[in-house]
């Protein structure tokens, strides 16, 4: 199995990114390897913290879009209250938006859910639109559809009516924000908001079927790791 991989860069904050990769490395009894933002490795799961060196007005490491645009796998970013952070809610939002990617985020929500046990709520944000202008859509059917994915699988369903990063914001009832790549133009805003907003850790779920389209090359293997105790 390969390693969950915690990302450095000698800034001393990324301890909370070391312990949230640590304690899901022993939860699910795999190894844990730690690498600078420039190294080659694989990985089941990439973590890193939100800030970093320099970092942009909104306060994202210049180190964390790069990463994520590379990454051949979910990744993590850690930010957040230290409750969420120490997974004290037992509870997971994934955010949904209607998009290409939905079904493949709330599937990975789902096994995310199981291995950590905590419940799960399924959320969709959606302002109202101007009275007149004849756009508004039944947003019920985003949730509708998420149900459909999930099949049996047990989570509550929220439909929000407010901006993306409004409803993000006020997730504070959460350990971990589900979310797409952000590839298709539905899902990009709220990958976005979640990861300049939200107030615990963010999970950004990998699109493999994007590879070919985007032409990624193999990542080599690791240089040095470090196998955690269960």
């Amino acid at each position: 199995m390969e390693p969950v991989v915690v990302i450095e860069d000698g800034t001393g904050r990324d301890a909370d990114a070391l312990k949230w990769a640590t304690t899901y490395a022993q939860l699910i009894d795999t190894g844990l390897e730690i690498h600078g933002p420039h190294d080659d490795f694989r990985a089941q799961l990439v973590v890193v913290g939100y800030r970093g060196h320099s970092n942009s007005p909104l306060g994202l490491g210049d180190h964390v879009l790069p990463l994520l645009a590379k990454a051949r796998c979910d990744t993590v970013v850690v930010r957040g209250t230290p409750s969420a952070v120490g997974a004290e809610h037992r509870r997971i939002t994934v955010l949904v938006s209607g998009g290409t990617d939905d079904d493949h985020v709330l599937q990975r929500a789902a096994d995310f859910a199981r291995r950590l046990g905590t419940s799960m709520r399924v959320l969709h944000a959606a302002p109202v639109p101007p009275v007149g202008t004849g756009t508004e859509v039944n947003h019920s059917d985003v949730l509708s559809r998420a149900a459909a994915t999930l099949g049996g699988v047990p989570h509550s369903a929220v439909l929000v009516r407010a901006q993306p990063h409004e409803a993000i914001a006020h997730c504070i009832d959460t350990d971990l924000i589900v979310v797409g790549s952000g590839e298709s133009h539905e899902n990009g805003s709220v990958t976005r908001a979640a990861l300049h907003h939200a107030p615990c850790p963010v999970l950004v779920v990998h699109q493999p079927v994007l590879e070919e389209v985007h032409g990624h090359d193999a990542i080599p293997a690791p240089r040095r790791s470090v196998r955690t105790e269960a």
